[in-house]
């Protein structure tokens, strides 16, 4: 962009620009090129300056602090001819012109954030043309012009450089840091199941899991039992998006649950003095873990995207739980696979985004309740395809009381990690409390009040009596 038409470049209208403290920035560093090393860690742009003039000359500046040479106006020139640009400048009389206007560098840190502003107000000006522009394309469709200009706004408040090719060193440093960061040889969020997280060593950033279960089994109370440890246990942002229970039901589970107190009796009003002391113990903690759950039944991908990068951008993200998948509201496609293959494959592209790790509940076919199946398979995942293919891993929760009814079977449950793209798969024996509808360590069972406490079983996933609102205790 040239001077003489840098003033009016947009509808006839100036774009946001301070030309004078960029030539004090620049001449504070050539005054002062101690300060050049704060402005590297600054400056991550490369429309940080307006004219182009300035950013030739901090481009220049760039190679000579990258090969170690001495900074100054000789210096500077000599880099500038050899870059074939010094004439584009103005020339050495324009070099020692912008280190003869400032007399120091110490408003070196001021120029730097002033000018990222007006950097930052000009990519805004920049992105919602294009938004326009693609808005009045006819062949833009709403959902798609949404995506990109949710994308490219948050890329802009977050300061992200989107170069995506990077050399391999940009992630071994990074990678070191984390695992040298571990504790107890977690890398990643903990989901309080001793064994599973032994395996996977922490659900691992940019993962999409799929946690899969006829209904009545315990998909849910599982997926709760993973938010509950990872948000209470050990302080993990925790975001719930339920599309089957309403908030006032999941409360209702998570504080018996916490509270080890039998949901029935809950429901009934039949609590003894002990069992209020420890609902009433439970609160606190759950209050204040940072577990936020969203209970909209008519979510579709781009609320949940818009969402989860709301929570991301505060900090507020590092799990993430949707319960569930083929519940999840979808585009026009009018095949039933095409569209859930659609929000699968969102999800994973959000858990790369977000570097988080992400879980979405999914229902089985009903081929796993035929006679002679002991197991489920990748293929029994209902409109299977694109849900196979983008998870990196799939688990099935599996309770054998469901199918025998047999006393000996009331506690036991087992978790199928039936695909684990970065590692083995494996069965994890668990214990299930359905009073509580909490899965624990297969070792951990904890004990109710004799067997009457158990006679109806599970009430997850729709099976069983309705749970009351929370608001009736």
């Amino acid at each position: 962009m040239s001077e003489e038409n840098s003033s009016k470049s947009f509808d006839g209208r100036q774009m946001p620009a301070d030309v004078e403290a960029e030539r004090c920035l620049l001449g504070g560093i050539l005054r002062d090129p101690e300060v050049m090393g704060v402005a590297v860690m600054a400056i991550t742009d490369d429309d940080f300056f307006y004219m182009e003039r300035h950013q030739l000359i901090w481009n220049a500046l760039c190679s000579l602090n990258k090969a170690v040479t001495p900074i100054d106006p000789v210096t500077l020139s000599a880099e500038l001819t050899k870059m074939g640009k010094l004439d584009l400048v103005g020339g050495r009389e324009y070099i020692f012109e912008l280190m003869e206007s400032v007399a120091s560098s110490a408003n070196v840190p001021w120029q730097l954030e002033h000018l990222r502003s007006k950097a930052v107000l000009r990519k805004l000006i920049r992105t919602s043309s294009e938004i326009i522009r693609k808005s009045m394309d006819p062949s833009s469709t709403p959902d798609n012009v949404l995506q990109d200009a949710e994308r490219d706004i948050f890329a802009i408040a977050d300061n992200q450089v989107r170069n995506t090719l990077k050399s391999i060193d940009n992630f071994v440093a990074p990678l070191l840091e984390r695992l040298n960061n571990r504790k107890d040889g977690m890398t990643g969020v903990p989901t309080g199941i001793t064994e599973l997280d032994e395996l996977t060593n922490g659900l691992q950033n940019s993962d999409l899991i799929i946690l899969a279960a006829r209904p009545g089994v315990g998909k849910t109370s599982f997926a709760l039992t993973v938010a509950a440890n990872a948000a209470i246990k050990f302080g993990k942002n925790v975001a719930f998006f339920s599309l089957e229970m309403d908030g006032m039901q999941l409360a209702q589970r998570l504080l018996c649950s916490q509270a080890q107190v039998d949901q029935s009796r809950l429901r009934n009003g039949k609590l003894n003095h002990d069992e209020m002391k420890k609902l009433i113990a439970a609160v606190t903690p759950i209050n204040q873990s940072p577990l936020f759950v969203d209970d909209n039944a008519d979510l579709g991908i781009m609320e949940l995207m818009s969402k989860a990068r709301q929570l991301k951008h505060k900090g507020h993200l590092d799990l993430l739980i949707i319960d569930y998948l083929q519940l999840m509201k979808t585009g026009k496609e009018e095949n039933r696979a095409v569209a859930i293959g659609a929000i699968s494959r969102g999800l994973k592209i959000l858990a790369k985004e977000l570097q988080i790790p992400v879980i979405a509940l999914a229902q089985l076919s009903r081929k796993v309740e035929e006679k002679g199946r002991e197991r489920p398979q990748l293929s029994d995942l209902r409109e299977s395809g694109s849900i196979e293919q983008d998870a990196d891993m799939v688990w099935f929760v599996e309770r054998e009381f469901v199918q025998t009814h047999k006393d000996e079977d009331r506690y036991k449950a087992r978790l199928i990690v039936a695909k684990h793209r970065n590692g083995s798969v494996k069965d994890i024996d668990m214990s299930f409390v359905p009073e509580y509808t909490t899965f624990y360590d297969a070792t951990e069972q904890q004990g109710g009040e004799g067997d009457e406490a158990y006679q109806y079983g599970s009430d997850d996933d729709g099976g069983g009596p309705q749970v009351a609102d929370f608001g009736e205790f």
